[in-house]
């Protein structure tokens, strides 16, 4: 075929990509109401129970695995529902009826597992006069300490109790099990209950370190005590503290940012490779696994190719790239009226002004017809936004790099990484090494998103063509892989990102590290909010916009959320809090429109 006639083809390709039919709103379905974020039931479904390659336990421990101190299954829609994540019925995708964000995988010997995937932490839903209300790719109110803790509870309890134990393994290993697979399973469980304590106990249990909650979590810090002590074969006394818990971060927007995370240190873009290597690390940190010894010594040719040494991995790259093609049509939910009380225009038009003067210097203003263009994000300096800096500093501890040691990392431009150094590097080394042992599937996995977001940026820059000079200058900008703002060798970027807002009324709590409870009391100054605030109950305030975080007289279990705690300051940010109280009420009123 001629280059013509390729070019031609690639121009067809990508016109039929821009080429969209309106995205059915999703339904009503029992008694949820999903709110439209751009996908439909099929892509939902998909999104909630696809295998990224974690690998918790064996599949079918987890189908018959039983509560510690009962025989109500672990998975029970109540117990699901108790720690604050979403049951859901049998689906084609689910047959097993899984809770949403707990996949099903198979690794290559045909083993079946159970994993988590990204749904688990980013999908919300809140309840106004008896109506949920579900958003895909929001915050989960979900305590994924507790999960973990009663997961090796239950364990325990399994491989201890005779008659637990008995109706476990009849259900694994059916009626025909004999007694050496019998006694087999036993230890096997024992050992794996035990791997899954050892994970509780290197990132969770220190002196004076707070518990994380509901909707929380130091993803940052587990996933570096995996990369850096449990993958490098480092007793656990090397791991340190996970001790910064933050919201998580709602997801639509982020295929277009040139940064992602809190503190934007990971790189993002269209031909960066970012994503990849940002969702490859998220499964590391979820019990994903990887072997950083390279598969065979590499001869000196291979030496010279290769810059980072294939390792072998459970990640499933085909799917992470499916995933974020997924997450590039996602666009922020709008304030649903039919079911909230209605926003008051006059006060929001007021409001958009005061937003502009403000909040828009951080916070860009980005129109929902804008929403799929990349952007640059600002980072705001932590001496400036003066919020809680936990996270900041733990990111520049200093660990023991064990293997990684001479090994190259991305910062600054393909370094060596020294025998002390933080866990930015060697994160990035091991993902490389697990992506480039499958060059092909990464290659495809990439352009994968690539399509998507490219897709979706298009779509978005012919509805406002005026943009397209500055869309271009974004998209430059979003290529180079080691452009990391601040990123220094040996040095921390002391920044914290600020994002758009679209979409923002939908995530509570807020601060980084869900300090504040809602964003009436953002707009307070630090000396007038919440000490102390309660989480758990689902019911959202359209007032104050945030949860209802007051004590509640019901069975509901509650998280109490104290801000004198290490990491869960809730001071800085303070601005707009000396606007007059009747502005206040005009700026927030405008934040429900976005």
């Amino acid at each position: 075929m001629s280059r013509k006639k390729i070019l031609i083809a690639i121009f067809i390709l990508l016109l039929c990509s821009i080429i969209s039919f309106p995205t059915p709103a999703l339904a009503i379905e029992n008694s949820v109401v999903n709110l439209e974020v751009g996908w439909n039931k099929n892509t939902q479904d998909k999104f909630y129970f696809v295998d990224q390659g974690s690998q918790l336990m064996p599949y079918s421990w987890f189908l018959a695995l039983e509560q510690d101190s009962s025989q109500e299954l672990f998975r029970s829609d109540k117990h699901i529902s108790d720690l604050r994540y979403l049951p859901s019925e049998p689906t084609k995708l689910n047959p097993d009826g899984l809770p949403i964000g707990f996949a099903k995988g198979v690794d290559r010997k045909g083993k079946e597992w159970l994993g988590f995937n990204c749904s688990l932490c980013l999908t919300g839903q809140f309840c106004y006069m008896g109506i949920d209300l579900r958003i895909d790719g929001g915050s989960t109110l979900g305590d994924i300490q507790s999960l973990q803790y009663s997961l090796v509870s239950a364990m325990k309890a399994t491989y201890e109790n005779d008659e637990k134990f008995k109706r476990f393994y009849q259900q694994v290993l059916g009626s025909q099990a004999d007694m050496k697979g019998v006694n087999a399973l036993r230890t096997e469980l024992f050992s794996r209950a035990n791997q899954l304590a050892d994970y509780n106990e290197i990132n969770y249990e220190y002196p004076h370190q707070p518990d994380y909650g509901f909707g929380r979590v130091d993803a940052i810090g587990s996933i570096f005590n995996q990369v850096m002590v449990t993958f490098n074969g480092l007793p656990k006394d090397k791991a340190l503290p996970s001790n910064a818990p933050v919201s998580y971060p709602f997801i639509w927007g982020t295929n277009e940012s040139d940064v992602v995370q809190w503190h934007g240190f990971a790189p993002n873009g269209l031909l960066s490779m970012g994503t990849l290597i940002r969702n490859a690390g998220e499964v590391l940190g979820t019990f994903g696994t990887i072997d950083i010894s390279p598969s065979k010594p590499l001869r000196k040719l291979e030496q010279k190719l290769l810059p980072f040494p294939p390792y072998k991995s459970s990640i499933n790259i085909i799917n992470l790239g499916k995933i974020e093609r997924w997450v590039s049509q996602l666009h922020s939910p709008q304030w649903p009226e039919q079911y909230l009380p209605a926003i008051n225009r006059n006060l929001a038009d007021k409001g958009k002004v005061l937003y502009k003067n403000n909040c828009a210097s951080c916070h860009q203003l980005i129109s929902r017809k804008e929403e799929g263009i990349p952007y640059k994000a600002v980072l705001t300096p932590i001496s400036a936004v003066k919020t809680d800096s936990t996270e900041l500093d733990n990111a520049a501890l200093l660990r023991d790099a064990g293997l990684y040691q001479g090994r190259l990392g991305l910062i600054p431009k393909l370094a060596k990484i020294p025998g002390q150094t933080d866990g930015t590097n060697p994160l990035f080394n091991a993902v490389l090494g697990a992506l480039i042992e499958h060059p092909l599937k990464s290659t495809v996995a990439a352009s994968i998103e690539f399509e998507g977001t490219l897709a979706e940026s298009l779509k978005a820059t012919s509805r406002v063509k005026e943009t397209l000079p500055q869309y271009l200058k974004d998209l430059a900008a979003t290529v180079q892989i080691s452009s990391i703002p601040n990123a220094k060798k040996g040095a921390k970027a002391d920044v914290y990102k600020a994002r758009p807002l679209n979409g923002i009324w939908a995530t509570p709590p807020y601060l980084h590290n869900g300090s504040i409870p809602n964003l009436y009391e953002l707009l307070l100054p630090q000396s007038q909010r919440s000490s102390e605030f309660y989480l758990g109950s689902r019911e959202f305030d359209p007032e104050k916009v945030g949860y209802v975080s007051t004590p509640l007289d019901s069975d509901v279990s509650q998280f109490k959320f104290d801000t004198t705690l290490k990491g869960n300051s809730n001071q800085g940010h303070e601005y707009g809090v000396d606007l007059e109280d009747k502005e206040k009420s005009e700026l927030l009123e405008f934040l429900k429109t976005l």
